[in-house]
């Protein structure tokens, strides 16, 4: 058996838990997404709880940092993708929602959330950095909670935008960013 049969098994219940939700997921639903037998999947994950923190891990990986010329630039970037995010953002953010409830009770998904959480908020204190170096701010120290607002900001605007159609993203990330890089 190999890793990419593994891997392909992962991504296939990322998608699964994304469109039908913990509870909807069967191993035989991510089965079939995957394109492999059942008993393949058991094959590689003892548990449904296994295979579910697996894909949390693997799903829940923060996005790469966009390039600009400077520091202010790239995270006014960053903050504008969040207007219009990528299929697979999408997908992410419907992961990570349904994925809160069940960490409440299953220790493996919620370490792999904290992980993602956590590696999200390093990428944003580090650009949090950079631009308070290019202004030439003395403040450094204040930059991871900057960070911890800024990602549950971004995480308060993601959810109101998959629950209220009416929701002004727009606004709220033109808000976002004027508050973020006053």
């Amino acid at each position: 058996m190999s890793n990419e049969t593994r891997q392909r098994i992962i991504e296939a219940t990322v998608r699964v838990l994304a469109r039908d939700g913990y509870a909807a997921a069967s191993v035989k639903d991510i089965a079939t997404e995957a394109g492999v037998a059942p008993g393949l999947v058991h094959y590689y994950f003892k548990t449904k709880e296994e295979l579910v923190a697996a894909a949390v891990a693997e799903g829940c990986q923060p996005a790469p940092w966009p390039a600009a010329e400077n520091a202010i630039e790239a995270a006014r970037e960053a903050l504008r993708t969040i207007e219009e995010p990528s299929d697979d953002e999408l997908q992410f953010q419907a992961l990570f929602r349904e994925m809160l409830g069940t960490a409440t009770r299953n220790e493996e998904v919620r370490e792999a959330l904290v992980l993602s959480i956590r590696a999200e908020r390093e990428k944003i204190e580090a650009a949090a950095r950079a631009v308070m170096a290019q202004r030439g701010e003395s403040s450094l120290h204040k930059a991871p909670a900057v960070a911890a607002v800024v990602w549950g900001a971004t995480f308060g605007i993601n959810v109101q935008r998959a629950l209220d159609p009416e929701f002004d993203v727009s606004a709220a990330v033109d808000a976002l960013t004027g508050m973020a890089l006053r």
